[in-house]
């Protein structure tokens, strides 16, 4: 019974509960994320598959070529599992129409100008990227795409912003070993 009751979920259509749409965030668009979860983790587990099937260097980085794409591909598992999760959950609160607020949509004008203003806000990273260095340079894009997104958490805006750049650092530097922009942090 279980069994069919999961895979009635998958299809969109709950066992024995009526399929109810509620604005754009509707039965439609939770059936949508499961399959594109299930797309990501398939997708996964095939370039999982052919990085595990890449020859073994004896010459230089003991890791070699495996390192990066096992981790690109641990990434999307984790990814695909997540917005499944994510999914359950938004459906179980579908169930109970006090949970569910019809979505936000801002107007087209705005939704321009944040799409302006995020690529010269990426153009201005990715141009003192070198001469400020990978730790200030991030901090600072990540600062402040956090404090635009994520308004009035400043102590986890700064958190995420420094712990993430922290732990990129070195994970490129120490594990990877490839060396990034010192920058202004070189002295």
């Amino acid at each position: 019974m279980r069994v069919a009751a999961a895979f009635a979920w998958i299809a969109g259509k709950p066992a024995g509960i009526e399929q109810k749409r509620i604005g754009r965030s509707g039965v439609r668009a939770g059936k949508a994320d499961i399959w594109l979860a299930v797309c990501v983790m398939v997708m996964a587990c095939a370039y999982l598959y052919a990085d595990a099937r890449l020859p073994a260097e004896r010459i230089g980085d003991p890791l070699g070529p495996k390192a990066f794409p096992a981790l690109v591909g641990i990434g999307l598992l984790l990814s695909g599992l997540l917005l499944l999760l994510e999914t359950w959950r938004k459906r179980k609160s579908i169930d109970d129409p006090a949970l569910v607020k019809p979505p936000e949509v801002p107007g087209a004008k705005h939704q321009s100008t944040i799409l302006v203003a995020m690529v010269v806000w990426v153009t201005l990273y990715y141009s003192v990227f070198t001469r400020l260095g990978y730790v200030v340079s991030t901090v600072a894009f990540l600062l402040g795409l956090l404090s635009y997104f994520h308004r009035g958490h400043h102590v986890a805006n700064v958190t995420i912003a420094i712990g993430f750049t922290v732990v990129f650092d070195l994970l490129f530097s120490r594990f990877l070993g490839v060396p990034l922009p010192a920058g202004l942090l070189s002295i």
